[in-house]
């Protein structure tokens, strides 16, 4: 029996949660872009009679990651540098991108899809595929059906702002090829029959797994479409792309893998924060490190995971800095642990003198805690009171309970648009 897989893809992603996250940015051209040099700048944005004031970052040498819907329709384009992109639109707001945001809709993402899907892979932050042949009792319609489920949960639990473009096919090739034929907010459905059909009315360049030096390189061999593509031999693609033309000759005819690949174990969990003033003495330097040590080992129990590296890094007021990593004897899972860890390594190193404006710390390296039997063996009264202060943290927030040699530290809390950083 053919499979039906799911592809959905987000549409303007990173804007389109910026957006969601903030109300006055809805209906502007905006574009997200990674931070660079930067000085304060503020934006007017006009919504209808008012005027909005933003304080925006005026990014150089800086590129746009993606650009808002508003923004695409004046010009804006991915992988744009940023003074490209406000010559095309002007009046464009560029927002500084927020990682940890966008992770908090793809978690959301991903949660709605495992609720249906019966195998989900997820295939970059705003994409995945779900294998829904049970789920939709191997019917197309009843696909169809499951897909504008999923839609009507994304746009409950993520926000409206948030959609996805749908692709339904039998295999992942061609289900993400449906995605991205119809967009925003589309959906499409490609049944077995249709395949080879639908698959000549796409260009090459919507193929994922044919970029632009592939697609040039096919251009030599006079393949400019799907259908002079289908032209060329099997023995001349491997001739020329090795194992790799088996993968080109089978997408021209809208042949692929239905096989999902299994969720991989995080390989990291880390925590950094930037300081409103500059630290200036070791005392207050290893009361914040430790503070973000518990934060990091916090959020690695609740996952459920046990640490053998620890890495960090400072950053001073003139934005140079240090980093490092360090193989942990044992295991380590108590914030305590951790920051002592990092701590033998940092003070030798700091330059107090320059200033402290960031810290991070970072946990890798990562084991199932039942794969360290001794790791709680060896303090069953340290491991009972860790897991009350989770518990205490889960209900009431990470500012709950504090080491008496963090109590001079203070971290807002953040807020996403979707929860608090204790939620996540």
């Amino acid at each position: 029996m053919n499979r039906i897989i799911l592809h959905l893809d987000f549409n303007s992603y990173f804007a389109s949660v910026e957006q969601q996250a903030n109300p006055f940015l809805r209906g502007l051209p905006i574009a997200v872009a990674g931070k660079g040099r930067h000085s304060i700048d503020v934006a007017m944005a006009h919504r209808g009679s008012k005027s909005i004031a933003i304080d925006q970052l005026q990014f150089q040498r800086s590129v746009v990651t993606t650009a808002s819907r508003e923004a695409k329709k004046r010009g804006v384009k991915t992988a744009m540098g940023t003074w490209q992109a406000r010559k095309v639109c002007p009046e464009m707001l560029v927002i500084p991108g927020d990682p940890q945001k966008y992770g908090d809709v793809t978690a959301r993402f991903m949660k709605i899809l495992r609720k249906y899907g019966d195998a989900v892979q997820q295939f970059s932050t705003d994409e995945a595929f779900a294998d829904v042949t049970c789920a939709s009792g191997g019917d197309y319609m009843g696909a169809v059906i499951l897909a504008q489920q999923i839609r009507a949960d994304i746009a409950e639990e993520c926000g409206e702002y948030c959609t996805v473009s749908i692709g339904i096919a039998s295999n992942k090739f061609l289900a993400k090829l449906a995605s991205e034929s119809k967009k925003p907010n589309g959906l499409t459905c490609v049944q077995p029959h249709e395949a080879e059909d639908f698959v000549l009315t796409r260009p090459l360049a919507d193929f994922c797994g044919i970029g632009h030096r592939i697609e040039k390189h096919l251009e030599k061999l006079g393949a400019t479409s799907v259908a002079t593509l289908r032209r060329l031999p099997l023995p001349l693609l491997l001739s020329e792309f090795k194992s790799y033309g088996y993968f080109i000759y089978n997408a021209a005819r809208g042949l692929g893998s239905d096989e999902l690949l299994p969720d991989e174990d995080p390989k990291s969990v880390g925590n950094s924060y930037t300081f409103p003033h500059d630290l200036k003495s070791s005392e207050e330097i290893y009361q914040n490190l430790l503070a973000l040590a518990d934060r990091v080992a916090w959020r690695m129990r609740k996952q459920n995971f046990v640490a053998t590296h620890i890495s960090g890094y400072i950053r001073y007021s003139d934005f140079g800095g240090y980093g490092f990593h360090r193989r942990c004897k044992d295991p380590l899972i108590d914030g305590l642990e951790i920051a002592n860890t990092a701590w033998k390594v940092m003070e030798e190193k700091i330059d107090i003198a320059q200033g402290v404006r960031l810290i991070g710390i970072s946990a890798s390296g990562l084991l199932p805690i039942g794969g360290s039997n001794s790791l709680f063996e060896k303090d069953r009264r340290k491991a009972r009171a860790l897991q009350a202060l989770d518990k205490v943290t889960d209900k009431y927030g990470s500012g709950a309970w504090q080491r008496a040699g963090t109590m001079k530290t203070s971290f807002k809390e953040r807020v996403s648009g979707w929860h608090y950083d204790h939620e996540s």
